[in-house]
């Protein structure tokens, strides 16, 4: 005798929750994330094919928040296109006033490039970086200038960067420990390079409001 199986089906509102759940349990995984503040525009592409223009306001490795005309369905995958960051997947967290928050879905790796992007970007104008936005994008270059303890200012090229500090190419001879002025930001000499040498922030650059 051969059981007949009962056809399961799921109703529109449990799948709702069920999406309202997950997008939850996501959210939750991300708040040890900060949002900056980082203004830039760009479009994302929605689950129903099409692309519509947008603006970031705010903006981390975990999630980000934009403006945006056209709201998509809590829980719905969204691809972000810009200029400055290239392709962002994230997954519509919550509906707001004229736009959207979305956790952001990614890899360790690729969240942690995320992380170089953004501390960079968010920091060029305090770092007095030279306005070269290409440039930087690409390559994590541009030139900072370095005031040292006794008056002696120079510029050097900026190589690399974290939330704690930062490495760049100079010629110039400096002494591990010797105070020095990175634009707006103060620092000491952590280390020598092949090509130049690191800087350690003092204090540490200031975090962002919390998500």
């Amino acid at each position: 005798m051969t059981a007949k199986l009962k056809k399961m089906t799921v109703q529109p509102e449990k799948l709702d929750k069920r999406r309202a759940r997950v997008v939850a349990r996501l959210a939750a995984e991300n708040r040890h994330f900060t949002r900056g503040k980082l203004a830039m525009g760009g479009r994302f592409l929605a689950e129903n094919g099409w692309e519509y223009p947008c603006e970031i306001k705010d903006i981390s490795p975990g999630g980000l928040s934009l403006q945006s005309d056209f709201q998509p369905p809590l829980g719905q995958d969204v691809i972000l296109m810009t200029e400055e960051l290239g392709r962002i997947h994230g997954k519509i967290l919550r509906l707001t006033d004229g736009g959207f928050v979305a956790i952001i879905k990614s890899t360790t790796r690729k969240r942690d490039q995320l992380a170089d992007q953004l501390t960079w970007l968010m920091n060029a104008e305090r770092l007095g970086l030279d306005d070269d936005r290409a440039e930087i994008r690409t390559q994590h270059h541009g030139n900072v200038h370095l005031e040292m303890k006794d008056g002696t200012r120079f510029v050097a090229s900026a190589i690399d960067i974290s939330i704690s500090g930062l490495a760049v190419e100079s010629t110039e001879h400096v002494t591990l420990g010797e105070p020095v002025k990175v634009g707006t930001l103060c620092g000491t000499i952590s280390r020598r390079l092949a090509s130049g040498f690191a800087i350690q922030f003092t204090p540490p650059m200031p975090n962002a409001e919390n998500a």
